[in-house]
């Protein structure tokens, strides 16, 4: 989501407000403009009163044993905060996950004139990985959530300074990398990941990043620029 919250859409933004999904410098300039724009503040209003009326019909959905604490060992022991944005990522994610299944069941129950059941989705297991230099100094925090194809990285303050761009490559198991694109080396990232990236996402075994001049994107299977951090990808 872009840092300048005057060119989000205000349906996307209000979502993430209602969602808690915004930082809390995010959140604050949110608020700030539903505060002064009416129409802003009617699609926050909207949306709670949407979430408000379909989290009485989800049922209760624990996330895989120890999933929360596998991040955490994951993490910079000095994380500037990022444990705070992990935990907003899972409860978010989870919240949109469910939000979402409801809208679908209660839709399609209305179009065929029954009452709506919700069943839980089969578990996917959601893919973490620290990325390290050659020094062994982690780099760069990721996650992938493969039932939204939503991939989240953050990373350290070993990535900061740097002019050159880094970029995020997919490794397979026969050692064939795969450009997913480039991330921000000083803040957190999010983007949606593509249906074939997806794909290629669930079967990669390691991640890396290449530092790659501004401006330049690389060959989709070949980086141009060095490869300073790479890690295992693990399900939790």
């Amino acid at each position: 989501m872009s840092e300048d919250l005057d060119r989000d859409a205000p349906a996307d933004l209000a979502a993430e407000l209602s969602l808690r999904l915004l930082s809390p410098a995010e959140e604050a300039g949110a608020r700030a403009r539903a505060a002064s724009d009416p129409a802003f503040a009617a699609e926050v209003e909207a949306w709670d009163a949407r979430l408000a009326g379909m989290i009485d019909e989800v049922a209760p959905v624990d996330a895989p044993p120890g999933a929360w604490a596998a991040i955490l060992r994951r993490l910079p022991a000095n994380d500037d905060g990022r444990t705070a944005f992990w935990r907003r990522w899972a409860v978010g994610a989870t919240g949109l996950l469910a939000a979402s299944l409801v809208a679908v069941a209660v839709l399609s129950a209305q179009l065929a004139g029954r009452p709506a059941t919700v069943e839980a989705p089969a578990p996917q297991p959601i893919r973490v990985a620290t990325l390290r230099l050659e020094t062994g100094q982690s780099a760069l925090i990721l996650a992938y959530d493969p039932a939204t194809g939503a991939l989240f990285a953050s990373p350290t303050e070993a990535m900061a300074g740097d002019e050159r761009v880094p970029h995020l490559w997919l490794v397979g198991a026969d050692g064939g990398v795969t450009l997913v694109g480039a991330v921000d080396g000083e803040a957190v990232s999010r983007m949606a990941m593509p249906t074939t990236l997806g794909s290629a996402a669930g079967g990669a075994v390691a991640v890396a990043v290449s530092m790659e001049a501004p401006g330049h994107t690389p060959d989709l299977h070949r980086p141009d620029g060095p490869v300073v951090a790479s890690g295992e990808l693990e399900r939790l």
